[in-house]
């Protein structure tokens, strides 16, 4: 078994992980271990969005922020939508890679 390792917001690839005396069980394990041991930290961001049908937890979406000069990919950690006779506000939750 072959275990493929990509990092920061699965852009990058990283060196497989193969052992081939291993058990399933054992190599998924050592697969853990090893992206919890180079797992990198997260930015976390929260804004608010124009409403949209269909984001979901655990989501990736791509954020052009206008105040940044590149746009970047996130994953949604949190969706509040709130709902009033004028409007519809939409905040995410994001967690980004550094």
């Amino acid at each position: 078994m072959i275990i493929e390792v990509y990092r920061g917001d699965g852009q990058r690839v990283g060196s497989p992980i193969t052992e081939p005396l291993l058990s399933d069980e054992a190599l998924l394990q050592r697969g853990i271990a090893e992206m919890d041991a180079h797992a990198s930290p997260f930015n976390h961001i929260e804004m608010e969005v124009v409403f949209r049908q269909g984001v979901r937890l655990g989501q990736l979406v791509e954020v052009s922020d206008p105040s940044d000069a590149r746009a970047y990919r996130a994953k949604v950690t949190g969706v509040q939508i709130t709902v009033t006779q004028a409007d519809i506000q939409m905040r995410l939750n994001l967690e980004q890679p550094r």
